[in-house]
């Protein structure tokens, strides 16, 4: 094939792929037009079916009213030969003769319009059975579309809000990781100001038990059940009185 040839073929590959791209765009709206043409069509299918079975009526009361005709053309026909007539019923035999043949016709037309109205009928009723069952899948069809829809609105909604909630979290741990570093920045602070106060070697010192006294309450609980009261923090004892104990 040479460069000409593979360029048209090219284009109509692109053309072809833009009429299916368009036609699956209109899909829904194709085929409810087309349901519309099926009805149309049903319609006139009924109303011709109406008329073959108007006309089959009418050529049934025909055919019944000529078998009554005949019926009595041939009672008339005895009579007459009873009567000695052979010439009335001579000419009575030949218009029972023609309306035989009438009849004979007539049914031949009736029974032919009874198998196209049958036709018709089974036509008429299977089209209508599967333009029934066309407007389910229709509806279907679009129900599910607006599901489809509506999930892909929600997904994109549900990514656009991860997305945030990504963001948001983020902004949180930036958040925090800033107030762990203002924390720590207060608390060594506070310890470089113990230091330079001295504060921090009296806790140390409360801490290992050296200096200061106890106010516990198990400490006051000892004392009372020893029989001995708490000095004065600070105060110092007599020595005088440590003397006179002794003795």
């Amino acid at each position: 094939m040479s460069v000409w040839g593979k360029l048209f073929t090219a284009v109509r590959g692109g053309v072809n792929e833009a009429a299916e791209a368009a036609a699956d765009t209109q899909a829904l709206r194709i085929l409810d037009q087309e349901i519309r043409d099926a009805e149309n069509s049903l319609r006139k299918a009924r109303s011709d079916l109406a008329g073959i079975m108007a006309s089959a009526k009418q050529l049934a009361r025909r055919i019944a009213e000529a078998k009554e005709k005949e019926a009595r053309d041939m009672e008339s026909a005895r009579a007459a030969m009873q009567a000695g007539r052979e010439d009335l019923a001579r000419g009575l035999a030949e218009r029972i003769s023609k309306l035989r043949g009438d009849i004979q016709r007539d049914e031949g037309e009736y029974e032919r319009m009874q198998t196209s109205q049958q036709q018709m009928m089974r036509a008429v009723q299977d089209t209508e059975h599967r333009l029934q069952q066309m407007r389910r899948e229709v509806e279907n069809v679009k129900a599910n579309e607006s599901l489809i829809k509506a999930q892909s609105a929600i997904a994109h909604s549900q990514s656009g809000v991860n997305s945030k909630l990504g963001n948001a979290m983020d902004s949180l741990e930036r958040i925090r990781k800033r107030q762990d570093d203002t924390r720590g920045r207060i608390e060594a602070g506070a310890e470089l100001a113990a230091l330079e106060s001295g504060s921090d070697l009296d806790r140390q010192l409360l801490e290992a038990g050296i200096g200061g006294k106890s106010s516990s309450a198990d400490d006051v609980l000892a004392q009372i059940m020893g029989g001995s009261s708490q000095p004065s923090i600070g105060a110092s004892r007599d020595p005088l009185s440590i003397e006179r104990k002794g003795e």
